[in-house]
């Protein structure tokens, strides 16, 4: 047992750094000061030698690649690569690796491409991904990713204090190493896990640097060396990023020489597109606000489009607080979720029940949902001998205003039925401390899409720390542990399916809504190919953006 909880931890680790960054504001507060004091117009008006500006809601706070928030991963996604990254068709594309390969699930071999240089000229080698995991690993780092996946570490993905050696870590030559895991992997889920998280760090730069100084080091607010498509110039917090094109990048120079990456209201992205003071915004850390989407889509100047509807805002509901199946039932059926999609969403949304969106591969498409059906509700409730006296508390993060209109709605939905409750607005962080400690009734968090399947739904194995909805099911965990260990993605489908159709019949969670995030880019902006799903893959070729003249 011992064993399969370091399976699943693996992966929630990985999800806790996804539920800090996925929830942030669409109605921002943050005053913004327009970055075209250095001498380039905000407002350029096309042409060879743009400035491409992206609107940003989330501000930022660190460029330190082992503690990311959404923001930072969006902007370091622009100037530091990871081995590989995933796209829009939620595959790979080989970044700093050629090639990552295994013949027996646990020895992964990673290939370097030795083209890859640091923007100083240096080669990007083994060596800087040995220093970078050495420095992950020490215990005086702080670090929100975790390696407790790979042989060799503790439980919180750390030498020991004293151990100097990396069990998982094996040298080949300079563009070439081996990671070795503690149990087997699929091959998607290691390129996942690791291949599209971990940034690194020069190992030139930084090498005289203590551990226990590692993340207040200047480096970390002024990365100077990188090795993205892009160079960092400044950073005026709660205002801009300011980057520019490094013209050692392995792919080629980047098209476009200067980039800004502004922080602004959500409610000033559509001025903005419209001016031209932004000519792109992405979904997650550019959100536009559901009122602007009509404005938007009928601007002149812009291309819009809507990303899959893969991130669900799911309910988890206290499997100790309601512990009859019945009563979560009733609390599903009496959801008018479609009220929510057409009137509030304005159709740009999809109806899941679960953790997953419809587009997300290892969506069971088998399963019925819940539909409205207050009268059924009610007789679930009567069934299971509720008191409808208990005043139940909804806990609703504040931040997005979309997401506390809908919890409004299903407030009303359950007073119909019946029901007595009390919604509490607070902020996201009280919010998800409140949902670990298991002190709410109901509550809602937005995960953010996730590839592997047991990173999420690992979230209802019986007592691990980020259980929110307290759920424990034996043969939900059976499932979790054959899921964890099955390499044939087939027979991993086939596994998970039933994990979801346990978790719909139980019902220690219900998703709301999941909506589809508006992006929008200038015309004369030319991506190198279509706005597809969201942002997943949407940097990947960012060295081949350019401004049509």
């Amino acid at each position: 047992m011992k064993r399969v909880r370091k399976v699943w931890i693996c992966g929630v680790l990985t999800l806790l750094m996804v539920l800090v960054s996925a929830c942030g504001s669409n109605s921002g507060s943050n005053k913004t000061t327009s970055p075209g004091s250095d001498g380039e117009s905000a407002s350029a008006s096309g042409g060879s030698g743009q400035p491409l500006y992206i609107g940003l809601v989330n501000p930022v706070t660190t460029f330190d690649v082992f503690n990311l928030d959404n923001a930072g991963v969006f902007v370091n996604s622009l100037m530091s690569d990871t081995l590989v990254a995933m796209n829009s068709k939620y595959g790979f594309d080989p970044k700093l690796a050629e090639s990552i390969e295994t013949t027996d699930n646990r020895n992964f071999t990673i290939k370097l491409n030795k083209n890859a240089k640091w923007s100083d000229g240096e080669s990007f080698t083994a060596d800087d991904v040995e220093f970078t995991f050495r420095m992950f690993t020490d215990v005086n780092v702080k670090t929100l990713l975790n390696m407790t996946f790979v042989t060799g570490l503790n439980e919180a993905g750390k030498r020991e204090e004293g151990q100097t050696e990396l069990g998982f870590y094996e040298k080949v030559d300079d563009y070439t190493f081996v990671i070795k895991t503690k149990n087997p992997m699929e091959t998607n889920q290691f390129k996942s896990q690791f291949g599209t998280y971990f940034r690194f760090l020069p190992e030139h730069m930084l090498k005289d640097v203590a551990p226990v100084d590692l993340n207040k080091n200047e480096f970390m607010m002024n990365p100077t060396v990188t090795n993205g498509a892009y160079k960092f110039v400044k950073f005026a917090k709660d205002q801009y990023v300011q980057l520019t094109a490094n013209e050692q990048y392995y792919e080629g120079a980047p098209n476009i020489k200067n980039i800004y990456i502004k922080m602004m209201p959500a409610t000033n992205l559509a001025a903005q597109l419209q001016t031209g003071d932004i000519q792109l915004t992405s979904p997650g850390v550019g959100l536009i606000p559901v009122q602007d989407f009509d404005k938007v889509a009928n601007m002149a100047n812009v291309t819009t489009g809507y990303g899959d509807a893969n991130n669900p805002n799911i309910m988890f509901i206290n499997s100790k607080k309601f512990p009859d199946s019945k009563v979560r039932q009733a609390i599903a059926y009496a959801m008018n979720r479609q009220l929510i999609v057409d009137q509030l969403l304005k159709g740009q949304g999809e109806l899941v029940d679960g953790m997953l969106g419809q587009n997300h591969p290892y969506y069971n498409k088998e399963i019925p949902l819940y539909g409205y059906d207050p009268e059924k509700a009610k007789a679930l409730l009567e069934e299971a001998g509720w008191d409808f006296n208990q005043m139940i508390e909804f806990v609703v993060p504040t931040g997005n205003k979309i997401r506390e209109q809908a919890s409004d709605i299903i407030a009303e939905n359950l007073k119909a039925v019946g029901l007595k409750v009390q919604v509490t607005k607070l902020d996201f962080p009280t919010t998800y401390q409140r949902a670990l400690k298991h002190d709410y009734d109901l509550t809602i968090i937005n995960l953010g899409f996730i590839l592997d399947p047991n990173s999420v739904l690992g979230l209802f194995k019986t007592g691990v720390s980020f259980n929110i909805a307290d759920y424990s099911s034996t043969e939900v965990d059976e499932l979790l542990v054959q899921g964890a260990e099955e390499l044939e993605p087939s027979k991993r489908f086939e596994i998970y399916k039933q994990v979801q159709q346990i978790l719909h019949d139980d019902v220690p969670v219900i998703a709301l809504f999941a909506d589809k995030q508006m992006y929008a880019a200038a015309k004369n902006l030319d991506l190198g190919k279509g706005l597809e799903t969201s942002t997943v893959g949407l940097t990947n070729n960012v060295a081949k953006w350019t401004f049509n003249p």
